[in-house]
């Protein structure tokens, strides 16, 4: 079982009481209370046992070193007699830190009748599997359970701190492991399913570690029918995909969370997906610059991510791993109502990743004729050549003479906090063109601009990603999601 612990970072002992009942209400097993945060005249007996007795419930208490993340700058002696009182204050459970606290474990061992003792450690910045192993090793042998928490800069690091806890978890250890900030979110919403003895979350809007869920939401995903769904990419701090899908799942009356999962390219292989499947991933959807290695990496394909050489959709089943591709249908649902494609389009398609050939395969289908433009003149050459399409390389797009009906940029140049030159000349744009620019963050991108100001037809990528994510929802779900609620949590998180 994993115990929902409700931190409380309350300033008084009455805020303590009355944040604990609240929690508890939510939804909570346990409560922790932060000693560290209190404002308390002294550590002793007396006041101790009254911040206890305004517990209405099992607590933990925690006098968090500043050392290790907290408030407390009680040193040596002083922390160790404040210690010995709050473990004769009442508290079910007491953290105490490997790092400072080694004589009170090593007393505590050799007792009888003691709290249960949380020997924990805290890195201050992301660490090599190996010493994460060793913290939580010793942690486990030196109280009843082991805690150890760390940063995450990236998903990888999050799935490193998973894969460790399934280990622990299969060796029968007690133990808590988080991933601290956005990108350690996994292995709070994944707790249960890494084996965690606990997880600790917050009421809404007091949380006392970066990453924590709220205990609604924490408890919500106990629910055996939720959707854990996610974004994997290079970067994802610009993706919206979150609260569309979100706003699906809300829509559809379904529990879920949705992660983005910020994974570099060395970081990814079939190790990574199977991890995704048992900490009981029902699906991913995946973005540049993954979709074409995640196509090797499936145990099977539908017709269009054979046809592209790219996944967009994951769906996870049993122990079989289903690759998708919604980008096609997405992209062609964004840009037929918008222009005439035929037998007559002169087509250019910017770029050559999973998304490019998406775009290149549904205009082909709609009898367009396609150029595709790459950077790399290789990656283009066999674009074309597996496609049945001309290529050139974007230096010669530069020189070309040649017209375009269409014009779709598949690059991420454009996209908010990527760099680099417009991905089009400005002079293949005139009255009569359309332009697709899948970038949708911004709305409307600098090439747009351009385009709008030559008088060609702009359009921005959100279409196409509310479409395709429509899509990658009722793969995973087997529901039809309100389209309407999407784009509009969309919009909303680009305002």
């Amino acid at each position: 079982m994993t115990y929902i612990v409700a931190s409380l970072v309350e300033r008084s002992v009455s805020g303590v009481s009355d944040s604990s009942r609240k929690a508890f209400r939510e939804g909570a097993d346990l409560v922790e209370v932060r000693l560290d945060h209190l404002r308390i005249p002294r550590f002793d007996a007396m006041t101790l046992s009254k911040v206890r007795e305004a517990v209405r419930g099992p607590a933990i208490a925690t006098l968090r070193s500043s050392e290790e993340g907290g408030r407390s700058r009680l040193r040596g002696g002083a922390r160790e007699k404040a210690l010995r009182a709050v473990l004769g204050a009442g508290f079910e459970y007491v953290d105490l830190e490997l790092q400072r606290d080694g004589r009170l474990l090593g007393e505590l061992r050799r007792r009888d009748r003691k709290p249960s003792v949380i020997a924990s450690f805290h890195f201050g910045r992301p660490a090599a599997a190996k010493d994460v192993e060793k913290a939580l090793t010793r942690a486990c042998k030196a109280g009843d359970f082991g805690k150890v928490a760390m940063p995450c800069e990236d998903a990888g690091q999050a799935l490193m701190l998973a894969s460790l806890g399934l280990r622990h978890s299969a060796a029968g250890d007690r133990f808590v492991l988080i991933g601290m900030g956005d990108q350690g979110q996994l292995t709070r919403v994944c707790a249960r399913q890494m084996g965690s003895s606990m997880v600790y979350c917050s009421l809404k809007g007091k949380p006392a570690a970066p990453g924590q869920l709220d205990i609604g939401s924490q408890s919500s995903l106990d629910n055996k029918d939720r959707f854990i769904l996610g974004l994997l990419g290079h970067p994802v701090h610009h993706s919206v995909s979150k609260p569309m899908q979100e706003a699906a799942l809300h829509g559809a009356g379904l529990a879920g969370t949705y992660l983005n999962l910020d994974l570099p390219p060395e970081a990814l292989g079939r190790d990574t997906l199977k991890t995704f499947r048992r900490l009981g991933f029902s699906g991913i959807n995946v973005t540049i610059p993954h979709k074409q290695k995640v196509h090797a990496l499936c145990d099977h394909l539908d017709p269009e991510a054979v046809s592209t050489g790219a996944v967009n959709t994951v769906k996870f089943e049993g122990t079989h791993i289903h690759g998708k591709n919604t980008d096609i249908i997405g992209f062609m649902k964004a840009i037929e109502p918008k222009t005439h494609i035929g037998s007559d389009t002169e087509a250019l398609v910017v770029g050559a990743g999973g998304a490019a050939r998406a775009a290149a395969l549904g205009l082909a289908r709609a009898g367009a004729h396609v150029t595709v433009a790459a950077r790399d003149p290789k990656k283009g050459a066999r674009m074309a050549k597996e496609m049945g399409i001309e290529a050139m390389t974007t230096e010669a797009l530069r020189r070309t003479k040649k017209t375009f009906h269409v014009v779709v940029n598949c690059t991420p140049l454009g996209t908010d906090g990527v760099g680099g030159a417009a991905p089009v000349p400005a002079r293949l744009f005139k009255h009569g063109v359309v332009f697709f620019d899948m970038v949708y963050n911004p709305r409307v991108t600098r090439s747009m601009r351009f385009a709008a100001a030559r008088k060609a037809k702009a359009l921005g990528g959100l279409d196409m990603l509310v479409n395709q994510g429509a899509e990658s929802f009722r793969s995973w779900t087997g529901t039809e999601p309100d389209v309407d609620a999407m784009r509009a949590a969309a919009r909303r998180a680009l305002s």
